[in-house]
């Protein structure tokens, strides 16, 4: 039986919580949308704001490391392509809100 590499085991550990914080903040951004577009409550909006900003921070705290372990080429490029996709989507979405 082979030793467990924990640099590799970590790194992927990383990336498993990246593609949870992918799913949780868009959902997030979803949820953001629909308050927003159907103008439901507009006090929420000053909420999801907070939390897409609090929640995109986390993430990027997420991404840095990531892409300090320099593994994997393959993975770093669909961890960087989503990143600069939800990226796109929460700075949008905070643009509708607060305007």
């Amino acid at each position: 039986m082979r030793k467990l590499d924990v640099k590799h085991t970590a790194y992927h550990v990383l990336v498993a919580v990246y593609f949870l914080w992918v799913i949780v903040i868009g959902i997030l951004v979803a949820m953001a949308m629909y308050n927003y577009i159907n103008t439901l409550d507009a006090g929420l909006n000053q909420v999801f704001f907070k939390w897409i900003i609090y929640n995109f921070l986390t993430g990027t705290m997420l991404f840095v490391v990531i892409r300090m372990f320099k593994q994997n080429k393959k993975l770093n490029r669909v961890v960087l392509y989503s990143y600069t996709f939800m990226l796109g989507v929460s700075v949008t979405t905070l643009l509708m809100i607060r305007g």
